[in-house]
Order: C-alpha cells, then sequence, then structure tokens
C-alpha cells in the first residue's frame, strides 16, 4: 500500500527534488549555515551512542509536521511533561528515539500495509468520512516540501503512531478497571446534585469606580520603564495564488500546484541573491510588488488575507536576511521583504493614559469584588448556622439565590457562561458546603451544595458500557505516559551541549 501511494505521488516527488536540495542545503550546507553554527560534534548520547544535530532537527521537523496533521495520540505522550515549548519540541525528539529503540528490541516493526492504512485514515486526508488523495497530495506540497521532507517522512511519523498504539495495547491488557473505580466514576458524571448559587456582577462593582488624575500619574511614574510601544515593521510582499479549484475536479492537480510552489521558490532564491533588488526580481517574475502598513507581532492585516501568521514571520526577518523564504498558506505562498523597523520606545503618558486607566480600574474592581464576594460568604455561612436555607441566608446578605432544577455532568440543564465553572465546583463540595469565590466571565459566584442524589442502580448497569472502555483508555494512557518516562529514564541520556 505504502508503494501504491509513493506511485500516484511520483509526478509530485519528481518535482518536489528542487525544493528538498533547497531545503537541505540552507540547513546543511555552505559556509556559515545553521550546521557550522552548532558545531559538528554530536549534542547528546543516547543508549551509548552519539547524536548529532542533524539528527536532532530531523526528528524535530516531524513534531512540526505531527502538531499540523492534529496526531495528538503521538504529540502527547511523547512531548509530556513539558513545561515550554522549547521542552515539547526536546521531549519529543528524545522520547521518539526511546520509542523507536523499545520498539525494536520488542519486535514491533509496522508493516507497509499497516503504514499505508493508517494514513488514509488520517483525519487530515478525509473527505466527508472517506481518504480523499488529493488532500494527501496537498498535504506533501504545503507541510512536508517546505521543511525539506517527503512521503517518506510521513510514512515514519505514522510508523511511530503505530509502534506507539501497540505499546498502549499492550499496556492497557492489565487496565481493567476496579468496582470502586467504576461507581466513582459513574457518580462524577451522572450522578444528579442538587445546588443554590448567588452572583455578584462584575459590572455593578464597576459603575462605582474612577480613577483619578493623580492616579493616572503616580501609576506613569511608577511603571514606565515596561510602558512601551511594540516593535513594528512594514514589508513588501509578492503573493503566488494557488490555481483555484475547477468546478469539475475535486481539487487543483498535484501539478498546477506544484509549479506555482517552484516559481515561489525560484523567486525567493533571486531575491536572496547578492545585490538582487526586490522590485526588479518581481518585475522578472511578473509579480506586483505590495506594501504593507506598519504592523506589530502577530497582527492579522487584509493585505495577508488577516492572516497573523504571515506578519508574525515577518518579524523573523532581519537586516542580514530582508527576504523570507516562500511561506505556504491555503491559498498560496508569500515571500516577504523587510522595508523598515520602528523600534520599541517608551509611551507618553498620554498615550499610557487609556492603558493605564483600564488597568488600574481591573484592579480596583478586583479588590472590591473580593471584598463584597468575602462579606457575602461570611453572612450567608452565618445564615446556614442559624437554620436558614441558602435562599434565605442570599436574601439578607443582599442577594437573590439561583435554584436551578437538579442536574448531573452528562445530562446538564444548567446554562450560562459560569455552567463550567459550577460543574468544577462541586467536584470537592460536601453537601452543605459553600464553594470558594469562583471568577466567572461576567460575575463572581458563590455554590452551595444542597444534596448529592442517591445512584440509580439500575441506571448505574446501563451505563457501565460506556465507561468501562473510557476508564481502559484513561489507565492506558497514564500507563504509557509511565512506560515512556521509565524507558526515557534507563535510556542514559545525556547532555553534551546546548540542543538545537
Amino acid at each position: 500500500m505504502v508503494n501504491l501511494l509513493r506511485r500516484f505521488q511520483q509526478p509530485v516527488l519528481i518535482t518536489l527534488t528542487f525544493f528538498v536540495i533547497i531545503a537541505f542545503v540552507i540547513l546543511y550546507g555552505g559556509p556559515g549555515t545553521r550546521l557550522d553554527r552548532l558545531g559538528s560534534q554530536h549534542i547528546a548520547t543516547i543508549y551509548d551512542r552519539n547524536v548529532q544535530p542533524t539528527e536532532y532537527n530531523a526528528i524535530g521537523r516531524m513534531f512540526e509536521v505531527c502538531r499540523t496533521l492534529g496526531m495528538l495520540d503521538v504529540v502527547i505522550p511523547l512531548a509530556q511533561n513539558a513545561r515550554t515549548m522549547g521542552e515539547v519540541t526536546s521531549n519529543y525528539v528524545w522520547n521518539t528515539m526511546v520509542l523507536r529503540h523499545q520498539a525494536a528490541e520488542m519486535g514491533i516493526e509496522p508493516t507497509d500495509n499497516q503504514v499505508a492504512e493508517a494514513i488514509q485514515k488520517l483525519s487530515a486526508f478525509q473527505k466527508s468520512g472517506q481518504y480523499d488523495h488529493e488532500r494527501y497530495l496537498q498535504m506533501v506540497q504545503m507541510v512536508l516540501s517546505p521543511r525539506g521532507m517527503t512521503s517518506v517522512n510521513l510514512e515514519e511519523l505514522v510508523r511511530d503512531q503505530i509502534r506507539l498504539q501497540t505499546i498502549r495495547e499492550l499496556l492497557s491488557a492489565s487496565a481493567t478497571p476496579a468496582p470502586d473505580e467504576l461507581e466513582a466514576a459513574y457518580a462524577q458524571r451522572h450522578q444528579k446534585v442538587e445546588v443554590a448559587f448567588v452572583r455578584i456582577p462584575r459590572e455593578e462593582v464597576a459603575k462605582g469606580v474612577s480613577i483619578t488624575a493623580e492616579e493616572i500619574q503616580k501609576a506613569f511614574e511608577a511603571r514606565k520603564e515596561n510602558l512601551k510601544a511594540p516593535e513594528k515593521r512594514k514589508v513588501q510582499h509578492v503573493f503566488f495564488a494557488l490555481p483555484e479549484k475547477a468546478p469539475t475536479a475535486t481539487a487543483p492537480s498535484a501539478e498546477e500546484m506544484q509549479k506555482v510552489a517552484d516559481k515561489a521558490a525560484d523567486f525567493s532564491v533571486a531575491g536572496m541573491a547578492e545585490g538582487a533588488k526586490f522590485e526588479e526580481v518581481a518585475k522578472q517574475f511578473s509579480q506586483e510588488v505590495k506594501s504593507s502598513p506598519l504592523f506589530s507581532r502577530g497582527e492579522a492585516l487584509p493585505e495577508f488575507a488577516n492572516q497573523n501568521r504571515v506578519t508574525a514571520a515577518a518579524f523573523l526577518l532581519s537586516e542580514e536576511k530582508p527576504v523570507s523564504d516562500p511561506f505556504p498558506t491555503e491559498k498560496g505562498y508569500y515571500i516577504l521583504r523587510l522595508e523598515k523597523i520602528e523600534a520599541s520606545r517608551p509611551l507618553t503618558l498620554e498615550e499610557a493614559k487609556e492603558q493605564l486607566t483600564e488597568s488600574l480600574k481591573a484592579d480596583r474592581v478586583r479588590e472590591t469584588l473580593a471584598l463584597k464576594t468575602a462579606d457575602a460568604r461570611k453572612k450567608i455561612e452565618e445564615g446556614l448556622k442559624a437554620g436558614k436555607t441558602f435562599a434565605q441566608a442570599a436574601e439578607v446578605a443582599g442577594y437573590k439565590a439561583d435554584l436551578p432544577a437538579a442536574f448531573s455532568r452528562a445530562d446538564s440543564t444548567l446554562k450560562g457562561p459560569e455552567s463550567g465553572l459550577i460543574q468544577n465546583a462541586l467536584s470537592d463540595l460536601k453537601p452543605g458546603g459553600i464553594s470558594q469565590p469562583l471568577d466567572g466571565p461576567e460575575a463572581t459566584l458563590l455554590v452551595h451544595l444542597i444534596a448529592r442524589q442517591p445512584i440509580d442502580p439500575a441506571d448505574f448497569e446501563v451505563k457501565k458500557k460506556e465507561l468501562i472502555p473510557m476508564l481502559q483508555s484513561q489507565r492506558a494512557e497514564g500507563l504509557l505516559s509511565e512506560w515512556v518516562d521509565r524507558k526515557r529514564a534507563a535510556a542514559g541520556l545525556q547532555m553534551v551541549q546546548a540542543q538545537p
């Protein structure tokens, strides 16, 4: 099946050769390249072998593809326990090496047929619930090619997915839930609760808050070192549009798309040449040069179809490298040229006035709301101790209690923007208890759990059928996470220099 997929894409892969060569020259070849900066020494050892920067970067690029394709069943277990994006990539790379090593020792080696079937099941290649080969070809073109990758890299990524799934299934054999786990899971999802709550609206508190000019001046003096206008940039750009879909076709042909990609790549190379002038290169390629207004990092502009990814890419440019590589979007390729940089600068008092006013007002509202909520909670608790109902105690405190119909997490009649907050607060509440203040989008809430209704034995037996596989899956994921941690700890990973 893998060979069959490759045979369908031969026209694409032949024309992609130019892209692949460019990518590898940029990444690994020539003076002053990334590999030169990293040095030729290995960066780590694992399983008593050296890991070169090229291997680390290759797997790191596969992680980017994995995220783009939405392969969360691979990303989550291999990038687990990360606190920063750098750690996410690092964990993925090292855990992938651990996975491949351990899978080889266990004799887990996906077949070509398994890989082909798995590729066709990826949601990124589905249309109306069916595998769409045109989408597959487009993904090769739009996601793999700009990274110097081909379908072979995608197949290896899918092999990792199958390896993980096989190990997950082996571990799940011992993941049968105990009776008390089933009952606890049922109670969490299906046991009905009776609650009451009060809302302390933020808007009402905000109406009584005002900020004086003196307070703004004082805040400006205290914060002016951090009050700065963001750096802004202005770029020229050309756009290579992908062909529109023909009425009788499901998508433009791969050959047509490749022609656009090749032309964009040729333009980028010509634009980066020493002494090249962007406007003259554009004339040679019959492309219209457009100029953007000044914009800040990640800002969405109509010139770039409101895609803030494009403007974010402009901030990767520099005076040394003012012209970008082709930037792929769903509609085509943008090539940017850095035209102007407006450096970040300190804000004047007048410029910072609105920002400071909003910040000071938000702080004041938050403080006032916290005091009012604490006072309300104290009065309600005193009322409950005196034998009043929650509604009666809330009325004495100056608030009207909401008394929704009994509900469960799985079948909730509770609606509104705070419903999720209320559901989560109930997990740790005992009957008769009042929650800590819950800050919702429009108000602060105090939730009171009146009672949990008895479990329905008949319904419990019915719901077991859906609970057992859910708990087995959760247990298997936990065991897989533990397995990855243990195997990585035993891999003898030792860093030699900073990761790329």
